[in-house]
């Protein structure tokens, strides 16, 4: 005990948590004063001569000195930063905000060395230039896969990089969507009674779980290659003269929007279809919240009954903002250009639909907490029937609006000029009468499908086996059917659970579409790999290819996030 003192030090409270914590700042020390000598080093001024401006200078006989105070500095502030946490009365948000800044103290050194020794490299080794002024000469180069734009080896590189880009969100989407479908068949095929179904489901997790990446895209390219005829049969390898395949790719109908008028109007038929029949089973509720909070909702001055009618229209009107976008938005026949893009005034309409929608679905929201979007349960079966021949009807006629919009243009195959018979390496497609999936994009796709598919199935089956069994017993004794039991219980339960390791899967298909430099296919990593090899640059590019996987990245990681939170609000 000190004296003088209000509190008193005993020996004994100084436990193996304060001596472990003593043993890591003396650790820390000799890595941070490691790093903190090559960060005096480099700010002498012989040493860099871009340095020679910077305000702080190092001389060469005080580094070892300049160093150790600056490393005991860095340990005696992370000491009192952690004594700071271990005094209580913090709030969650406070505690983070503690913890992250003094992470940024501790990684100080290392983001100091690294941002000091990237500058002397920029400067003596010409390979460090983060110069991109390359991507904006010729490509000098053809590129294959670059539907739906067309391209020359004039085009620049970036142009290129951004046909890249466009394959490989195109590839990636689509596999993401086939193997969560897949995905959840496989997973509750596994947990299914019948033996022989959950047998070939594990059978083919087992397969496609444990091969890796690489081999998978190898079989299936054997296979592409075999399987499919050569080209030189592709007049023998069709469906009623509409489809055509071959090794090469595959050739189907080309379908493009004639009238749009035609289109907007099928498609506004089905809204308003469907705002009418939620205003038909709607209820108001017996009591009424109110809450000044969303006091503040465009429409709430219509009143509870009148305001999820004009939130329902606000939606549908984004999504006639949307379709007008897509269908206006690129002329696909003009050579494509991102700033072309940006400039268009369809491009406007696209984003606000956007907007649109995400304002609509935060007023939705409000008004389930208001209880306004409660629905009627309790229909009759004569109600139900007619309903019934009411959908159809709409759907009908949507259906005559959208096809009446739509020019759809049978492949035609030339095989003959001047009344003889062409060989088969003349053979060709007349120019705008047809649309066409290449090889080596469909063998990606199943090979990123196939593999991500398992690792899916097994996300599902833990998060159904998660659940307490419980709820599948309280299912089964009201009389829900297997699919019902699926539909309604299980899976959004499951859902919750699963959301954290989907994302995990979505992120490596991302970052697992680099492979399609093995079969070929003009991803964006290809096109910026090939763009070294002929100009250089390598570390400018390369943290390109790095900038471009993060954003992708994260842009999954927000949207999944986004995903979580409005199934689960668990927070610690």
């Amino acid at each position: 005990m000190f004296a003088g003192s209000n509190r008193s030090f005993n020996l004994g409270n100084f436990g193996f948590k304060h001596i472990f914590l003593l043993i890591t700042l003396l650790f820390y020390f000799n890595i941070s004063r490691l790093f903190l000598d090559v960060v005096f080093l480099n700010l002498i001024p012989d040493r860099l001569e871009a340095l020679k401006d910077f305000p702080i200078h190092a001389r060469a006989d005080s580094i070892d000195f300049l160093s150790n105070m600056a490393a005991i500095f860095l340990c005696v502030s992370l000491s009192y930063g952690y004594f700071l946490l271990e005094k209580g009365n913090l709030s969650p948000s406070q505690y983070n905000l503690r913890v992250q800044i003094l992470g940024l103290v501790a990684f100080l050194p290392l983001i100091l060395y690294f941002l000091l020794h990237i500058t002397w490299l920029k400067q003596t080794d010409s390979s460090w230039d983060f110069d991109l002024e390359l991507l904006h000469e010729p490509a000098g180069w053809q590129i294959t896969n670059e539907w739906p734009f067309e391209t020359e080896s004039q085009d620049s590189r970036w142009e290129f990089y951004q046909i890249g880009v466009f394959n490989s969100l195109r590839v990636v989407f689509l596999s993401i969507i086939c193997s969560t479908i897949l995905g959840i068949v496989v997973g509750v095929s596994r947990l299914s009674r019948n033996k022989i179904l959950s047998n070939l489901a594990k059978i083919y997790v087992d397969l496609f779980r444990n091969v890796p990446l690489v081999a998978q895209l190898f079989f299936v390219t054997v296979w592409f290659l075999t399987v499919l005829e050569p080209f030189s049969e592709l007049k023998n390898n069709n469906f009623l003269e509409w489809i055509y395949w071959s090794n090469r790719n595959i050739i189907f109908p080309k379908i493009e929007v004639g009238t749009l008028s035609y289109l907007i109007l099928g498609v506004s038929v089905l809204l308003v279809y469907r705002i009418f029949t939620r205003f038909s089973e709607r209820y108001l509720p017996t009591e009424y919240i109110e809450d000044k909070r969303f006091h503040h909702r465009p429409f709430y001055s219509l009143g509870k009954k009148w305001e999820p009618v004009a939130v329902d229209f606000l939606f549908s009107f984004s999504i006639l903002l949307i379709l007008y976008g897509i269908t206006n938005i690129v002329d696909w026949n003009y050579k494509f250009s991102l700033s072309e893009i940006l400039n268009q005034g369809p491009f406007s309409f696209f984003v606000l639909g956007f907007v649109l929608i995400y304002l609509s679905s935060y007023l939705n929201k409000n008004l389930d907490h208001d209880g306004l979007n409660n629905f009627t349960d309790n229909l009759v079966e004569s109600s139900s029937n007619f309903r019934f021949q009411i959908r159809v009807i709409v759907f009908a006629v949507a259906l005559i609006f959208v096809y009446s919009s739509l020019s759809i243009d049978k492949p035609n195959l030339i095989t003959e000029r001047d009344g003889k018979e062409l060989s088969w390496g003349l053979w060709k497609f007349e120019e705008g009468t047809y649309s066409d999936v290449t090889s080596v994009f469909l063998v990606l796709m199943i090979g990123l499908t196939l593999y991500t598919t398992a690792q899916i199935s097994e996300v599902v089956r833990g998060s159904i086996q998660a659940l307490p069994a419980g709820q599948i017993e309280a299912a089964i004794s009201v009389g829900l059917s297997p699919y019902q039991r699926l539909k309604l219980i299980i899976l959004p339960q499951a859902l919750r659970s699963m959301i954290p390791s989907l994302t995990n899967q979505y992120l490596n298909c991302w970052k697992n579409s680099s492979l399609a430099i093995l079969v070929g296919f003009t991803d964006f990593y290809s096109i910026l790999n090939t763009i070294v090899n002929n100009a250089g640059h390598a570390v400018a590019i390369f943290s390109l290819i790095l900038i471009t996987y993060q954003a992708g990245s994260l842009t999954i990681s927000v949207i999944m996030n986004n995903i979580n939170n409005s199934v689960t609000k668990v927070k610690i």
